[in-house]
C-alpha cells in the first residue's frame, strides 16, 4: 500500500507502509505559512560595525552559546554570555534576579542589543525571542563568530567555572 501526498507546484511526499519511507523536503517547505504580524527585523550588524559598536561601548553584546562552547573556541572581547536554551525564562526575570542568575545587569527594552553565536543561526532565534519579551532594539551580528574569527578579530575565554558535586 503507498499513500503520496500532493502539495504545491507539483511536488510530493512519498511514504510507504515498507520501511522505506522518503520524505521530498520541497512538498514541506513550498506550503503556505501564514504570521499573525509581520516581522519586522532590524538589519544584520557586519564585522566592521559590530569593531565600531564595540570601541565605543554603544551596546550590549549578548553570546548565546553554552559556555562550554565558549570554554573551547573562545568568544568576542565584551560580550556576555546569556544562552539561548534557558533565555526565554531568564529575560522575564525580575532586574535583580537576572543579575543574580546570570550575573551582568539585565539590558533595557530598548536598549542596543547584538546577539550572536557560532554561525548566526541560534543568534537569529535569541533576536525574534527578546523581540517577543519586548525588547526593541535587538540586531544580530550575521556571520557570527566564526565571521569574527576569518576577519581576524580578537578573541577571549573565559574562566572556567569550577563544577560543584
Amino acid at each position: 500500500m503507498r499513500w503520496v501526498l500532493q502539495a504545491s507546484r507539483g511536488a510530493c511526499q512519498v511514504v510507504s507502509q515498507v520501511s522505506r519511507a522518503r520524505v521530498c523536503a520541497p512538498a514541506i517547505t513550498q506550503l503556505p505559512r501564514y504570521y499573525s504580524t509581520p516581522l519586522n527585523l532590524l538589519p544584520d550588524v557586519d564585522f566592521e560595525e559590530l569593531n565600531q559598536m564595540l570601541e565605543k561601548k554603544s551596546i550590549t553584546l549578548l553570546d548565546v552559546r553554552p559556555p562550554e562552547e565558549l570554554e573551547d573556541v573562545g568568544m568576542i572581547p565584551q560580550a556576555k554570555n546569556l544562552v539561548l536554551q534557558p533565555l526565554g525564562i531568564n529575560i522575564l526575570l525580575s532586574d535583580e534576579e537576572f543579575k543574580e542568575k546570570v550575573g551582568f545587569d539585565k539590558p533595557k527594552k530598548d536598549d542596543p542589543i547584538v546577539v550572536t553565536c557560532l554561525l548566526g543561526i541560534r543568534a537569529r532565534t535569541a533576536q525574534l525571542a527578546l523581540m517577543a519579551a519586548g525588547y526593541t532594539n535587538v540586531r544580530r551580528y550575521k556571520g557570527s563568530f566564526t565571521d569574527w574569527l576569518e576577519k581576524k578579530g580578537p578573541v577571549v575565554f573565559p574562566e572556567k567555572k569550577e563544577e560543584t558535586k
